[in-house]
C-alpha cells in the first residue's frame, strides 16, 4: 500500500457505531504503521492505547484486512497513532473493474440540446472510475452519442461535496422493468471521455468509501 491511502478502523465490539475512516501516514516493517488519528466534527477522535482495531482497506483489485492494536496515540505535531504491525493480512482479489451500487441523483445534457432546454434527470445506480449506469425515463440516445454528466458526491471524512461534470460516451442502452409492475426504464452505460487528475483521485476516494462501508455493494 502506498502513503495517502485510504483506511477504514474499526474500534470496539460495535462496527456499526464505531467506524471511522483515515488515511496511512507510513509504516516501519515489524514494528507499527502510522495512521491519522479520525476526526469527527474537526476534532480527532478519543482512542485509548491498547484498543483494538480491525483496519479495512482497499487498494487497486484488492481489499485488505488485518488485525492490530494502538500503541501510542500522538497529539503533536499533529494528531496521529501508531498501530502495532499485524502478523498477517488477509487479501482478497476483487475481479474485474470494480463497480459499487449506489442511487445518486443527476443531470444529463445533450450537447444538440438549444441552450434553454430542460435537462434528462437520471439516477445513477452504479459507478466506478471509467463510467456508470444511468436510469431514465426516457432514453438518451443510441450507442455511441456522447452527452454532458454532471452529478454530486460526498467524501469523507469531512463531508466535502464533489460536483462532476464530464462528456460520457453511451455504451450500451436496455430496458429494464422496475418493481413487479408493468413500467420500464432506460438504463445506460456509459464511459466517462476523459476526467482531469484530481476528478479521478475524487471519484476514486469515493467508490473505495462505499466498498469500505460495504463490501456486498460491489456488482
Amino acid at each position: 500500500m502506498q502513503v495517502g491511502e485510504r483506511l477504514q478502523l474499526e474500534l470496539g465490539t460495535d462496527p456499526a457505531r464505531n467506524h471511522y475512516y483515515t488515511t496511512l501516514i507510513g509504516f516501519v516493517p515489524g514494528h507499527s504503521i502510522l495512521v491519522r488519528t479520525p476526526l469527527v466534527q474537526n476534532l480527532p477522535i478519543p482512542v485509548p492505547e491498547g484498543a483494538s482495531v480491525l483496519v479495512r482497506a482497499f487498494s487497486g483489485r484488492h481489499a485488505f484486512t488485518l488485525e492490530s492494536r494502538v500503541d501510542r496515540v500522538c497529539r503533536s505535531p499533529y494528531p496521529y497513532m501508531h498501530l502495532a504491525y499485524p502478523s498477517h493480512v488477509q487479501q482478497t482479489l476483487i475481479r474485474g473493474a470494480l463497480r459499487v451500487r449506489i442511487a445518486l441523483p443527476g443531470v444529463a445534457l445533450k450537447s444538440t440540446q438549444a441552450a434553454d432546454a430542460s435537462p434528462h434527470t437520471v439516477l445513477l445506480s452504479d459507478l466506478s472510475v471509467s463510467g456508470a449506469q444511468l436510469e431514465t425515463q426516457a432514453s438518451l440516445g443510441d450507442p455511441g452519442e456522447e452527452f454532458g454528466l454532471t452529478f454530486k458526491f460526498l467524501v469523507q471524512p469531512n463531508n466535502y461535496e464533489v460536483k462532476l461534470t464530464n462528456s460520457v460516451r453511451i455504451q450500451s442502452v436496455r430496458k429494464v422493468r422496475t418493481g413487479k409492475g408493468p413500467e420500464e426504464m432506460f438504463s445506460h452505460g456509459v464511459r466517462f471521455n476523459k476526467l482531469h487528475a484530481t476528478e479521478g483521485l475524487l471519484l476514486q476516494s469515493y467508490i473505495q468509501q462505499v466498498l469500505l462501508s460495504d463490501r456486498t455493494r460491489v456488482v
